[in-house]
């Protein structure tokens, strides 16, 4: 705001300046064409009006001057001041772009932290994956282990049961025996006998 103030003080400043150049300028040049009319037929020496003489007029330099300041002096305003609509878009496009360089960095932070993550992750499932594998394995193991011994079990106890069975049928088929077909030295010698397998029985059943 203060930029253009001093432009419109040089303008106004400046604006007498031209005027009275102007005006002296067109009074010389009004002067010599007078000059050049009423001496043409007398004096045919007399120099004609050019532009370079013109150009070498101290008054059209003058003129030249003050427009020329005048001219770098609004130049230099707008580049300093420059277009209001223009540096606000700048701003702008900067800030954006600032805005847009931040999401960026902020994005391939997070994705390195995800992935550095990822990688502790997997690192800790590793132990952890061993653990559980060795859990199962020794479940598994303890349960064939156990199924083993059940299995030992019932087979002694099928054992037992079927001595213990047979020997009840071999006690019936012996009292039978004794009580249709034998006398009573083949009762003894039959009880003998049985008594001897008994303890046989019994010793098989005990191993």
């Amino acid at each position: 705001m203060r930029a253009v103030r001093w432009l419109l003080l040089a303008s106004i400043l400046a604006v007498p300046s031209l005027v009275w150049a102007q005006s002296a300028h067109h009074e010389s040049v009004a002067h010599e064409v007078a000059e050049h009319e009423a001496g043409h037929d007398s004096d045919d020496g007399h120099a004609e009006l050019t532009f370079k003489g013109l150009l070498a007029s101290p008054d059209f330099q003058g003129t030249l001057v003050n427009f020329g300041a005048l001219v770098l002096l609004i130049a230099w305003v707008i580049r300093k001041k420059g277009n209001p609509a223009l540096a606000e878009r700048r701003k702008q496009v900067e800030a954006e772009l600032e805005e847009a360089q931040r999401l960026r960095a902020d994005a391939e932070k997070r994705h390195m932290e995800t992935a550095t993550r990822l990688e502790k992750l997997d690192e800790e499932m590793v132990p952890e994956r061993d653990r559980i594998v060795a859990q199962a394995e020794e479940k598994a193991a303890r349960m064939r282990k156990d199924a083993g011994f059940l299995i030992e079990q019932q087979i002694k106890q099928l054992r037992k049961d079927l001595t213990r069975e047979a020997a009840s049928a071999a006690v019936l088929a012996a009292q039978d025996l004794l009580q249709r077909d034998t006398t009573d030295s083949d009762q003894d010698r039959l009880a003998d006998a049985y008594l001897e397998r008994l303890d046989e029985v019994t010793e098989e059943g005990r191993s």
